[in-house]
């Protein structure tokens, strides 16, 4: 081993090389020029590695672990190695693969190249069968950076002139070391055998050949076998097929390749895996023919022959451009990102295709809302408010928070629709601006929550495609199945509104949420951070008032002299307009009945359109004559009158209809809202009586008319054309008035008002009665929506209505729920099979018959995670010890944590269950802590959890709750004694991690403890942690405390290095102005900020360097800054080096290219070439590897061969000296000449060359 190696730190490594066997690991091992001692590695990587170099460069080699195969193993090794190894830039797969035999034989080797639009790795597996069209192949791989494909089109220039290297290899392999020759290099044993496709394998009796004879094909006729004129390898470069299998059928190999366009070369099962995330070339060895007849026989000499040709290719890769490429730790900064990308092909296009992954963010569909808004708009109403000068200037952009009040009834929900088209016409050609908005709904549970607007908002300004913070989010909570925490959510949404320009959001119905000023805190957060001009619609509550009064919110009162005109254009259209009355009453008639109409209404659209809906009804003069006197003038009155009409039999009816309807969890489907009238009250428990079935369902709107309404349901999904029907309240002002009818000293209106606790005992108990019908075997059937359409809401919301239920009348639903659980089995079976409340997002794969029977969890657990205290303390009476390993949380303490649930995480560890028993999250104290729920950390804490408890998930529970992000939970821990030092499970300490996820206020938190070393290396990675991923506000917040500003981490090297790599000019604006550190520090491998900028292209933050002093001469290992941007192409930054030091830095020598005119002419960056020409750049000015500027330009490497010859041109246009000689290429022309760019022989010929 060398005794440079034995100095060798984990950082000197740039190039990972991953192999799938042991094999292809020692062949690649064997290709080392010297082999460097093993280091250490963390506890977390499992990786097998060999270390050691190849020419300039320092190699890891990893190998799969022994018997694993295929695409998403490949992807945590590689994922493991780059975290490992921080400094790997660019990457290598080599090993065997199986050949397609019309283009390569056995002992040849394919690269990967990019052919059409294909990176050179495409996954076959990776599709959606379709019906009667077989499988359709979607989406593709990206393709190698740009370094390795310039490598790649100069090895594939020197094997044509020249010949591969690889026979040169193995010969030193073989002297190197002997004992691989027998096996890694060429013998005669090796015969090239190849059947026809549809010749299957016969295969040979265990007992009538020894073991190496097992897998040949002695037993197979060789008759038929093709003969194959001998003839030396080749390295062929083109496409490579990976996928999830192995393929052993010629057949099939076969029309797998005709659906690719039958550009396969080699089929193959880890490169896939790697393409996206890992910047790789994969090499492959052909050692069989994907098809029956495999055997092992070429194994080892096919992997030789690619660890060879990877190290032909690595000689040619340039180390010093190498040098300036980010390292890929950047790019895989997670396991579950490459984990999602990775994932086998059914679940990424089953369960995470875009479509599905938005439908997961949020399954409420804002459009459908926002079309039944706008359905009720008449042309030229709510145009007062865009011409409003507060909605003007909210509008421009000019203030943050504008508040839209009025009574109800008035038109809010109306006027947000007609803001919402006006923002959208406005800004949808804006790139930068996005439009949201959100309907809060009080009929719908799932619309009435701050959490389902979060959700909502995500999922509009992520789609069409999700960010990939998204799709990581949803992967990680995937992995360990569950929901993303609201904390999760609302950090994602942050970060996706903070790389816009502008986001609009529209609320309407700020009322009708449950919780304001949980919702308005988590508005004023995304407004600390993001750019967000908010518009919230609302009643004049004084508790609404007041918080917009302390957040500085403008105001706009919808004012009776303001709509008066609207009601009278709504009046208008409705009377002259509509078919309904079209050709009823004379004109002069029609003029009557208007005034009449905007004189009563008195403002209110919903009183306009009740008295309308009356108007409808009279088809004499005479009821025209009393309808128009009696009209009522309040919203009050007009709802008296319609509940008044409902005759006395049918008032029972309607007022249970009405309980549904008012406090739903879910608006009802018709059918279900009909299957209501087939429940026979006998005393107080229902009974389903098929018999009273409405037998049309659209027949239950005549028994409360004027006061429910029918609507298509809301499927979250803009193209849906189900046709369901849903029935809810007509207006959000029916339920305002059927409670307000309890406080009436009017006992006539006592039989329809409603009390909400109740209410929901009421819909509980009707909901269990129901769920009791099935206490049989085999009660579901897949016809349960029909035979049983209550069913599906019953099994989802009875719960829900329990925990909201009064204490009243309690005991008979206690009753209830102790049979569920205890003594009907069938029902409570049956019940988790139509819904499962612990997995509710799984999409059932089949349909719901007797013959699905998943895993189900007990009885037990699932009391404890709905929080039916009693419920466990009957089951633990009975059965007292019956703690067992199930469902998501892994047990039923854990569920009980997850969800809050105090009471009963009390009853079980009164039982004698452990307090650190491990469930999904760790112990019960993390999973609480990762939840949020602060009470359920008290009794934990108060029963001696262990407050510094490790596991697999989260390092302890305070890392649990930050990353959940709950500060409150945060604070409980630090005054019970957590330690903020502890390491962590993914981040090295407890201000690491919250620094990482962005959470300024627990930041604060955390310092504000004063247990912190401002000089330590966990304070200073903080801070360049902050600055790494753009987090400005906490990076201040951190200067404050006054960290080192001259730290350097292991990757750029100071704060300052971190932030220009990233770009987050904010954060370098902080820095320079407050005069933070060296602002000419020099990172070892990246050189000064300068130089970083330069080679991101960041022309702003370029310009903001040199206005601070920055020193544009300081060289890295590619040269100078102008050296850097040459390079790479960076015209703009070009021009602003220039523009501060022409003359000094225009001839300057560094790097691997001599001058900056060098550097842009190899790569064929012809306008940097002019801009420098013009300049004064000479370009005949000896310096570097090519002497000339013209040596550069016939020896580079262009992806272009007309930007090659035009950047020749350019220079012999300024003079360039066409027979300038160097020792090592001669002159130009024979540069080109040996460089295979004979376009440029032909252009320099003509010039005398």
């Amino acid at each position: 081993m060398s005794q440079e190696g034995a100095f060798m730190s984990r950082e000197n490594y740039t190039v990972g090389w991953v192999c799938a066997l042991p094999k292809e690991m020692v062949a690649a091992t064997a290709m080392l020029d010297e082999v460097h001692p093993p280091l250490s590695q963390p506890l977390h990587d499992s990786n097998n590695y060999r270390l050691g170099r190849i020419g300039h460069h320092n190699i890891v080699i990893a190998c799969l672990p022994l018997g694993v195969i295929g695409n998403n193993s490949s992807a945590t090794v590689a994922t493991r190695l780059t975290s490992t190894f921080p400094r790997i830039r660019v990457g290598l797969m080599v090993g065997i693969g199986g050949g397609v035999p019309t283009a390569v034989r056995l002992g040849d080797v394919v690269v990967s190249a990019p052919e059409d639009s294909h990176g050179g790795v495409i996954q076959w597996d990776f599709g959606k069968a379709e019906q009667g069209q077989g499988f359709r192949r979607v989406g593709s791989l990206d393709s190698p950076p740009t370094i390795l494909k310039t490598t790649l089109a100069a090895l594939r220039v020197r094997h044509e002139m020249e010949g591969p290297q690889i026979p040169e290899f193995l010969d030193t392999m073989e002297r190197k070391w002997p004992r691989l020759a027998p096996k890694y290099t060429r013998r005669e044993t090796l015969e090239d055998t190849l059947f026809p496709s549809e010749y299957q394998h016969v295969d040979t009796k265990p007992d009538q050949l020894g073991d190496d004879q097992l897998q040949s094909c002695s037993s197979c006729d060789y008759s038929k076998a093709i003969r194959r004129i001998p003839r030396d390898m080749r390295v062929h470069y083109g496409l490579i097929a990976s996928g999830n299998q192995v393929i052993k059928d010629g057949k099939f190999r076969d029309e797998v390749n005709s659906q690719l366009g039958g550009k396969v070369l080699c089929f193959e099962m880890e490169s896939a895996g790697l393409m996206n995330d890992f910047r790789c070339i994969v090499i492959r060895g052909i050692c069989d023919y994907a098809d029956s007849h495999k055997n092992k026989a070429w194994q080892e000499y096919a992997a030789a022959v690619a660890a060879a040709t990877a190290k032909e290719f690595l000689l040619l890769v340039p180390g010093q451009e190498l040098a300036i490429m980010p390292p890929m730790v950047k790019v895989l900064d997670h396991v579950e990102q490459i984990q999602f990308d990775m994932t086998s092909m059914k679940d990424v296009l089953q369960d995470l295709d875009d479509a599905d992954l938005l439908q997961r963010i949020s399954d409420l569909d804002t459009a459908a809302d926002h079309k039944r808004a706008r359905s009720k708009h008449v042309p030229t109403t709510g145009e007062w408010l865009l011409q409003d000068d507060s909605y003007i200037s909210w509008a421009h952009g000019n203030e943050r928070l504008l508040w839209l009040y009025g009574i109800p009834g008035s038109g809010k929900t109306m006027l947000s629709s007609t803001v919402i088209n006006n923002l959208q016409k406005t800004y949808q050609h804006d790139q930068g601006t996005r439009v949201a908005f959100f309907y809060f709904d009080v009929t719908d549970s799932r619309k009435r929550t701050a959490e389902g607007c979060i959700r909502s908002i995500l999922r509009q300004i992520s789609a069409p495609r999700p960010p990939e913070a998204v799709k990581a989010l949803y992967v990680r909570a995937r992995r360990i199945s569950t929901q993303p925490t609201v904390a999760s959510i609302l950090c994602v949404l942050k970060e996706i509104l903070k790389s816009l320009k502008r986001c609009f959001m529209v609320i309407d119905g700020l009322d009708e949420c449950d919780d304001i000023g949980t919702f308005l805190e988590t508005l004023v957060s995304i407004n600390a951070v993001a750019t967000v001009n908010l518009l919230v619609t609302s009643p004049l509550w004084p508790s609404i008032q007041r918080a917009m009064s302390t957040r500085g919110a403008i105001r706009i009162e919808i004012e009776m002299s303001r709509i008066e005109k609207d009601v009278h254009t709504y009046t208008h259209q409705r009377l002259y307009g509509k078919a309904e009355f079209s050709g009823r009453w004379p004109k002069e008639l029609k003029k009557r009945i208007h005034q009449s109409l905007v004189l009563k209404a008195a403002g209110l659209f919903r009183l306009a359109e009740c008295q309308l809906r009356e108007i409808e009804r009279c088809y004499s003069y005479h009821d025209l004559e009393v309808a128009l006197h009696t009209l009522p003038t309040s919203l009050g009155n007009i709802y008296d009158q319609m509940l008044d009409q409902i005759p006395l039999k049918r008032r029972k009816q309607a007022q249970f209809l009405l309980m549904w309807l008012a406090f739903p969890m879910r608006p009802l489907l018709l059918e279900e809202a009909s299957e209501l009238f087939a429940l026979k009250f006998n005393g107080t428990s229902p009974r389903l009586d098929p018999r009273r079935r409405v037998l049309d369902p659209q027949g239950i709107l005549s028994i409360c008319p004027g006061v429910i309404t029918v609507a298509h349901k809301d499927s979250g999904k803009p193209d849906d054309s189900s046709g369901q029907l849903v029935v809810k309240l007509a207006h959000a002002s029916v339920k305002d008035y059927l409670i307000s009818c309890g406080s009436s000293p009017d006992e006539s209106k006592k039989w329809y008002s409603l009390d909400e606790n109740l209410t929901h005992h009421s819909i509980a108990i009707t909901c269990l009665h129901y769920l009791s019908q099935l206490n049989t075997p085999n009660a579901i059937t897949s016809k349960l929506q029909g035979d049983y359409p209550l069913a599906q809401y019953a099994a989802q919301f009875w719960p829900s209505h329990a925990r909201l239920a009064s204490a009243k009348d309690g005991f008979r639903l206690q009753l209830l729920m102790e049979d569920v659980f205890v003594f009907h089995e069938n029902v409570f079976t049956n019940w988790i099979r139509i819904h499962d409340l612990d997995e509710p997002w799984r999409t059932r794969t089949k349909p719901l018959d007797v013959s699905f029977t998943p895993f189900l969890p007990s009885p037990l657990y699932i009391a404890s995670l709905i929080g039916l205290d009693t419920v466990v303390s009957c089951i633990l009476s009975n059965e007292p010890e019956i703690l067992t390993t199930e469902g998501v949380y892994g047990n039923a303490l854990h569920a009980a944590a997850a969800k809050g649930h105090s009471r009963v995480v009390k009853l079980l560890l009164n039982s004698s269950v452990p307090v650190d028993t491990t469930g999904l999250y760790g112990t019960a104290l993390q999973t609480a802590a990762y939840e949020g729920q602060a009470g359920v950390c008290h009794v934990l804490l108060n029963s001696n959890a262990d407050i510094h408890a490790r596991s697999d998930e989260f390092g302890n529970p305070l890392e649990a709750a930050i990353y959940g992000g709950h500060i409150e939970v945060v604070q409980i821990l630090l005054d019970r004694g957590a330690d903020i030092t502890k390491p962590g499970r993914h981040y090295v300490d407890s201000l690491h991690t919250a620094c990482t996820l962005g959470n300024l206020d627990i930041v604060e938190l955390l310092l504000d403890q004063r247990k912190i070393n401002p000089l330590s290396q966990s304070y200073n990675l903080a801070l360049q942690t902050s600055s790494d991923r753009g987090f400005s506000q906490i990076y201040a917040l951190l200067q404050t405390f006054g960290p080192d500003p001259k730290a350097r981490d292991e990757l750029y090297g100071t704060a300052l290095h971190a932030a220009v790599a990233d770009g987050y000019t904010q954060i370098v604006k902080l820095m320079l102005e407050q005069k933070q550190g060296d602002i000419n520090a020099v990172n070892e491998e990246h050189g000064t900020p300068l130089c970083i900028a330069s080679t991101t292209g960041n022309e702003e933050i370029v310009q903001l360097l040199l206005n601070s002093g920055a020193n544009p001469r300081i060289q890295c290992s590619a040269g100078t800054p102008l050296h850097i941007a040459s390079s790479l192409g960076h015209l703009g930054v070009a021009k602003t080096l220039l523009k501060t030091t022409k003359a000094s830095m225009i001839n300057s020598i560094g790097g691997n290219f001599g001058t900056p005119l060098q550097a842009a002419c190899y790569r064929g960056h012809v306008e940097v070439a002019k801009l420098l020409l013009h300049s004064g750049a000479d370009p005949n000015l000896p310096a570097g590897r090519y002497i000339s500027a013209l040596h550069a330009a016939a020896c580079g490497i262009c992806l272009s061969a007309h930007a090659q010859t035009e950047t020749v041109q350019v220079l012999l246009d300024y003079g360039a000296d066409v027979n300038i000689v160097s020792e090592e290429f001669g002159t130009p022309v024979q540069a080109a000449l040996s460089c295979g760019n004979f376009r440029v022989v032909k252009l320099l010929e003509r010039y005398g060359g």
